[in-house]
């Protein structure tokens, strides 16, 4: 009998692994979305601060 507690011991404790592994995967999964998210906000902040100051140039030219 205990032969057969042991194996579904370890069968419930791979499954809870496959589980915990897989939340760690949707979890890396979404740190790189959001580390992407942020570089294309960082972006557009970008060109609009260079948009700015080539207006601020334009008008002092002017």
């Amino acid at each position: 009998m205990k032969i057969c507690n042991l194996n579904d011991s370890m069968k419930t404790a791979s499954k809870e692994l496959q589980k915990l592994r897989s939340m760690a995967e949707k979890s890396l999964n979404k740190t790189a979305e959001l580390q992407q998210v942020l570089a294309q906000i960082e972006a557009t902040l970008s060109r609009a601060e260079t948009c700015q100051v080539l207006q601020k140039k334009n008008m002092e030219t002017n």
